[in-house]
């Protein structure tokens, strides 16, 4: 009878300590506003950020197998024409049977915070602008304004822009990102607060903080087009240092499916400069560019091409 009592209260006390440790947990597990407000607050505020930095897109193939809609690495110089255009072997990928080829242009960013973000790559006979202003965009290539607007590869810049708890809510919402939802996850060796998902699942929009710095890691945007295998595009966040009063990532990889396709690397920066207002005037700009000549509909030009194949047709259209 006194073993029986002894085992009895040995099991409460196990499942009491259990209950203790999960509330405890439960306890540390943030809401996703207050994540966020740590967040920007750990940013750090300045009024506007000028970035030179260099865009590395690479083009992952198997060796051999280079499809119709791809270019061959050695074609892709004379498609380009101009020292911009480099092909080097990425460090970072190991895997011999892989022939890569991988296009660097030098790339300008301009944040007026918390509300104006413009982006432009120019090379010797291309260029390309990208303006983002209280939610609208505008996309230049080549002088003519784009169909397409703003694309997932463009989204990194929204953790690094909104730098208040009320923007930066309003525009993960507008992502799909459900900021009402907050878990505790671990990447890479890094404890992370998981805004928008219940860790493990990496099948909904999500933002993952690290804990200690209270720095993004990583971005996860699903592709609401896909069917049965969700395909994300995974933004990761690296090299965070300290640019006088704010902080800023030195790297930012973009992942499609496990494997890299873009990579940004700073190479300067500037705090606080003057930029003039109609930079980011969208109406300005839709007057100053052409618009697109009007073509027939081709909906089934891209159908069935997976989002990286999709991504280097619409790069290659910068060389066209």
């Amino acid at each position: 009878m006194i073993a029986y009592l002894k085992k009895n209260a040995g099991c409460i006390i196990i499942f009491a300590i259990v209950a203790i440790f999960s509330t405890i947990v439960r306890a540390y597990v943030l809401q996703g506003p207050h994540i966020l407000q740590l967040m920007t607050e750990k940013m750090g505020q300045a009024k506007s950020l000028f970035v030179s930095q260099r865009v590395i897109f690479y083009n992952l193939q198997p060796q051999g197998e280079l499809p119709n809609e791809t270019v061959s690495p050695e074609s892709l110089k004379d498609i380009a024409g101009h020292t911009d255009f480099q092909l080097e072997q990425p460090a970072d990928y190991e895997n011999p049977s892989v022939r890569p080829a991988v296009i660097q242009l030098d790339e300008s960013l301009r944040y007026m915070f918390p509300e104006a973000f413009r982006s432009d790559i120019v090379s010797e006979h291309n260029q390309r602008v990208f303006v983002f202003r209280d939610g609208q965009t505008l996309t230049v290539i080549d002088g003519v304004i784009s169909a397409v607007g703003e694309t997932r590869f463009d989204l990194y810049k929204d953790l690094l822009l909104h730098r208040s708890r009320e923007r930066l809510c309003e525009r993960l919402s507008q992502l799909g990102i459900d900021v009402a939802i907050s878990s505790l996850g671990k990447f890479e060796g890094h404890l992370a607060f998981v805004v928008g998902a219940e860790f493990p699942d990496e099948t909904r929009p999500q933002v993952w903080i690290e804990m200690k710095t209270f720095q993004p890691l990583r971005m996860l945007i699903p592709n609401s087009s896909s069917s049965d295998n969700v395909s994300y595009l995974e933004i990761r966040y690296s090299r965070w240092q300290e640019i006088s009063k704010i902080w800023y990532p030195m790297r930012i990889e973009f992942m499609q499916d496990g494997k890299i396709v873009r990579a940004i690397e700073v190479n300067d920066y500037q705090i606080d400069p003057h930029f003039a207002k109609d930079v980011f005037d969208i109406a300005r700009l839709k007057l100053e560019y052409r618009q697109p000549a009007a073509t027939p509909d081709r909906p089934a030009e891209n159908e069935g091409l997976s989002e990286v194949q999709k991504t280097i047709e619409e790069f290659k259209k910068i060389f066209e």
